[in-house]
């Protein structure tokens, strides 16, 4: 009898019972059926995730829960020890898998790759999520941008899996490292759903302000990476490169370009405030 190989999903979680359960009703729905479920939820979690990962027990579906989570890269490192697999799928409370998704990630790493980029399909509620949507088109196939999510555990051991010390950019960090290392990346042709929600422009404006305060780490270890990230031009190429979206989804692609002005302003409001705390000393300043 042949034995397949083990996938291990993992997910860190904050307060995301309701997205945790559309994530967790997708993976049930998978066609390859060798993998487990690990949900490492935030330590200040309250909603409930783990009742709910008990009925998905209970449903017969391979899922472990624990609370350890410190942060996305501690909590996808210490998700990674307690897995079972010889593949690793990191993935996001807000993502949904597509039925044929694990099992291609078991046939493509069967062969000579050793990592693969998965595609996503993004979708949302409001105006802002939709641009979004629109982003994620943009940026499809774009190396500097997406970052690898399924890989060989045997690979992830030998890099010391995700760097604990990361906030802003942890998942492209460990993509940078994979790829000097000399190890060889694919990509899926089935994609994850991510699902944006009710994203309002505040909400992602916060969310440039706080993780760019972290940025520093990043760019000391990838300079160069960091340089491209942070080039509003680079960016803004990508956009005009792909004009037609103005007129197939004209809203659709001003809001993006008047989202991404104000993300890349939050952005360096916070690396400013950031190098002035780090400056005068204050708690916390250090990156």
């Amino acid at each position: 009898m042949t034995s397949h190989p083990v996938v291990s999903v993992i997910v860190p979680a904050y307060n995301s019972a309701p997205l945790l359960r559309d994530f967790l009703g997708a993976c049930a729905n998978s066609q390859y059926r060798d993998f487990e479920v690990i949900i490492n939820d935030d330590l200040r979690s309250t909603d409930g995730t783990r009742a709910l990962v008990e009925q998905f027990q209970a449903d017969g579906l391979d899922v472990t829960y624990l609370q350890e989570n410190r942060s996305m890269a501690q909590g996808r490192k210490r998700g990674a020890a307690e897995a079972r697999g010889s593949i690793l799928l990191h993935l996001d409370s807000d993502m949904k898998v597509t039925p044929g998704l694990i099992g291609e990630c078991v046939d493509q790493l069967a062969g000579d790759l050793d990592a693969l980029v998965i595609p996503e399909e993004s979708f949302g509620t409001t105006f802002w999520a939709q641009c979004k949507w629109l982003e994620k088109k943009i940026y499809d196939g774009v190396e500097q941008i997406e970052s690898l999510r399924c890989v060989r555990r045997e690979v992830y051991d030998k890099l010391g899996g995700h760097d604990e010390r990361m906030v802003f950019s942890e998942d492209k960090d460990f993509d940078l490292r994979v790829r000097k290392a000399g190890f060889r990346v694919g990509r899926t042709r089935n994609f994850l759903y991510h699902n944006e929600g009710d994203l309002q422009l505040r909400k992602t404006m916060r969310k440039k302000l706080g993780y760019s305060g972290t940025a520093d780490l990043f760019a000391a270890e990838h300079p160069e990476a960091f340089r491209w990230q942070t080039n509003i031009f680079n960016r803004f190429g990508l956009y005009l490169k792909n004009f037609p979206y103005a007129f197939s989804h004209p809203l659709l692609y001003g809001g993006l370009w008047a989202m991404k002005v104000g993300e890349f302003g939050f952005g360096a409001v916070g690396h400013i405030r950031h190098r002035i705390a780090v400056r005068h000393g204050a708690p916390g300043g250090a990156a």
